[in-house]
């Protein structure tokens, strides 16, 4: 029963691929010297903004023409970026910053600590729009003391927050300084955000087929390659476009490995995720309150067989938020058992003729087939689910008023430090406050994360967030697929891309890409 899902799935996603267009726009990729194509796995929301809510294509835009004081390389590894090198007091209270020497914004504006010290401060800001504000409730204080220092004290010792706020894109003071602090995140530069410390500077968004950047010569290492356009396609269309020079990069999936493979203008890259795929249940719904309804949803769908059938076993079923290296043993892996299922459910007293919507953004040929296959397999053991594909800007207003009830979506980063977790689930960073957008709430376990992150002794710490894998993993918070494997394809002529964890992750180093010959 669950193969036939899995197999019409695939089918009606096939058949509804050959029905889609690609996307207008230039189309030079394997033609002219100097202009690459990449391919976007979704539409941008269009606000190119730190303040923002995280929404993966605007990242991947926003790693051309920003940049933060760190960045996460491939390896899963904290880089110095607009910062030369920093420093962690002892006590893991005092984050100390030194900044690169002699840059420049885009419009070649000086470079300076009051830059980062204006993001900063706006950042934490609830007032100023941040979707993240909830992220810096242990920020005692931000100081300049000179123009290449920016110093951040923690009120308690917390080791990671260099993971959660480190990567902030810096903000243009000069451009932003003067805006009123409670109309910053709807400011219209960030529509049109043309000044910027990264490698390339934003030109243009056409909706519905392109994001253009061209170089920004007051790089410090300016780009070679001149122009890049960034095009949001579903995959099928991107990989039909890698054969025929319309696109350049591009992450797919693995149903399209063959076809990839195939192509002898193209190589490829795998890497290991740190992020995974899931379905957010709506825990302000009191039919998602209990924690037996989110168990028995879990035993209730084969991810496995996603796995093996969908994803062609490039990825791994996730049990917990924690990226899967740093997990204990013991974790339930909640296999499939519809009839155990059927009893969860049962207990938890659920409504059989209850409807839910289950709504995604359209688009990538596994989470296409996945949401197929959960409506089949949830109706099998008595859970009605109605599917309603949504574009990005229309997921923030069903958070807004808390209106959505399933939510399919991807990403994250959670191999870089574990403390990471906390940000998707404290019962303080709930939307808005952050980015727990299922308003689970446990408090016992934000208790073991904050011990966690403020003990010093890396043995202890992984002891405790041991503790707390057990607990998030008992607790059910999300509904888990499966973290796929960054699978990405590059034309031959294009030099030094390095795959990032998946096709959500920000570009990593796209000023050093070169175009051969």
């Amino acid at each position: 029963m669950a193969r036939r899902f899995v197999h019409a799935a695939l089918a009606a996603v096939a058949v509804a691929a050959t029905a889609l267009t690609a996307c207008t726009g230039p189309a030079t990729g394997g033609g002219e010297a100097g202009t690459v194509n990449v391919y976007l796995y979704q539409e941008p929301v269009g606000v190119f903004s730190p303040l923002a809510p995280a929404s993966g294509p605007d990242l991947q835009v926003m790693s051309m023409i920003d940049e933060g004081l760190l960045a996460v390389d491939p390896q899963y590894d904290l880089k110095p970026m607009l910062a030369s090198g920093y420093q962690v007091s002892p006590d893991a209270k005092t984050f100390t910053f030194t900044l690169r020497e002699g840059l420049k914004w885009s419009d070649g504006t000086p470079f300076s600590s009051a830059d980062v010290l204006f993001t900063y401060e706006r950042m934490a800001d609830k007032n100023s729009g941040s979707a993240t504000a909830g992220n810096y409730s242990n920020v005692a204080g931000f100081s300049a003391p000179d123009e290449s220092t920016f110093v951040i004290e923690a009120k308690t010792p917390d080791i990671g927050l260099l993971a959660l706020i480190g990567i902030v894109n810096i903000m243009p003071k000069h451009v932003l300084g003067e805006v009123p602090v409670g109309s910053l995140a709807k400011h219209e530069f960030f529509r049109k955000p043309t000044v910027g410390m990264g490698p390339y500077t934003f030109v243009d968004y056409q909706t519905n087929q392109y994001v253009h950047v061209t170089r920004n010569d007051n790089y410090r290492a300016p780009a070679s390659i001149k122009d890049i356009y960034l095009k949001p396609l579903t995959s099928d269309v991107a990989t039909a476009q890698l054969g025929n020079g319309g696109i350049d990069i591009a992450s797919y999936s693995p149903t399209d490995a063959e076809t990839v493979n195939g192509l002898d203008t193209v190589e490829s890259q795998e890497i290991k995720g740190a992020g995974f795929v899931r379905i957010g249940l709506n825990q302000s719904k009191p039919e998602f309150a209990d924690q037996r309804v989110r168990q028995a949803l879990l035993h209730g769908v084969n991810r496995k067989e996603i796995v093996d059938k969908v994803l062609f076993g490039k990825a791994l079923v996730q049990n917990s938020n924690f990226y899967a290296e740093n997990t204990p043993p013991g974790l339930n892996d909640y296999a499939y058992d519809p009839p155990k299922a059927r009893q969860l459910l049962a207990a938890a007293g659920w409504d059989a003729n209850r409807t839910i919507v289950l709504q995604w953004v359209p688009g990538q040929r596994d989470r296409d087939a996945a949401a197929t296959i959960v409506q089949n397999q949830l109706q099998a053991i008595g859970v009605k689910v109605e599917l309603k594909q949504v574009q990005s800007s229309q997921i923030t207003p069903s958070l807004d008023d808390k209106s959505y009830d399933m939510l399919l979506y991807g990403g994250g980063n959670y191999a870089v430090d574990s403390s990471s977790v906390n940000a998707i689930t404290a019962c303080s960073l709930r939307y808005p406050e952050g980015a727990n957008q299922n308003f689970f709430c446990d408090p016992e376990l934000d208790e073991i994360m904050r011990q966690a992150n403020s003990t010093a002794d890396e043995t202890q710490r992984k002891t405790l967030y041991d503790q707390a894998a057990l607990r998030e993993n008992e607790q059910a918070d999300l509904m888990w697929l499966y973290s796929p494997f960054g699978l990405w394809a590059v034309n031959k002529r294009i030099e030094n891309f390095q795959a990032p964890g998946s096709q959500e992750f920000p570009f990593w180093a796209p000023g050093t890409w070169k175009v051969r010959g």
